[in-house]
C-alpha cells in the first residue's frame, strides 16, 4: 500500500464504522422497512463515535466495529477483507499521520437486515489540515445485533494530484 492511498483508505473506514445501533428485530422481518430518520440519526451519532477512535488513534476499536467478514474498498487499491485486514490498514492510516475526522450521514435507507448510508469524510492531520475528501456507500449488516459495516467504498472529490 502506498502512503498516499492511506488518508483514502481510512476516510472509508471512517465512514463505514459509522453506525452501532443495536437492533432487536427477529431475523425473520427481514424485509420489513425501518424508519429511515431514525437510522440516520444513528448513523450520525456513531460517526461520532467513531471519530473518536479516530482521534485516539485506536486502529483496534475502529476494526471490531466491522462485521467479521467486511471488505474495504478504496480507489487504486486492492479490496481489504476481514478485520484482522482492516486493523493493519487502519493502523496505517492513522501511522501516516491522520488525527482528526468528520463524517456527514447524507442519506440513508433500510430494512431490518441491512442498512445503506451515504456520506461525506473529511480526514486532518495533526496540524488541523484537511487532507481526505471523500464520498462513500457504506452497508451495514446486523451482526451479533448491532448494525456493522458489511461493505465500505469511498473516493475522493480531490483532484488527483491532491489525492495522490
Amino acid at each position: 500500500m502506498k502512503i498516499n492511498q492511506v488518508p483514502l483508505m481510512l476516510a472509508a473506514l471512517a465512514a463505514t464504522l459509522v453506525f452501532t445501533a443495536s437492533c432487536n428485530s427477529p431475523a425473520k422481518e427481514s424485509a420489513v422497512t425501518v424508519d429511515n430518520a431514525t437510522l440516520k440519526k444513528e448513523i450520525e451519532a456513531a460517526n461520532i463515535e467513531f471519530a473518536g477512535f479516530i482521534a485516539k488513534g485506536d486502529s483496534v476499536g475502529m476494526a471490531n466495529f466491522y462485521t467479521e467478514d467486511a471488505k474495504l474498498m478504496f480507489s487504486n487499491a486492492p479490496a481489504i477483507v476481514g478485520r484482522k485486514n482492516i486493523q493493519t490498514a487502519i493502523h496505517n492510516v492513522l501511522g501516516s499521520g491522520i488525527a482528526k475526522a468528520e463524517f456527514k450521514a447524507i442519506d440513508v435507507w433500510g430494512a431490518s437486515d441491512f442498512v445503506s448510508e451515504e456520506g461525506q469524510a473529511s480526514l486532518f492531520d495533526k496540524a488541523g489540515t484537511q487532507v481526505v475528501k471523500d464520498k462513500y456507500i457504506v452497508l451495514w449488516k446486523k451482526e451479533a445485533g448491532k448494525w456493522k459495516p458489511f461493505r465500505d467504498i469511498s473516493n475522493s472529490d480531490l483532484p488527483p494530484s491532491a489525492a495522490n
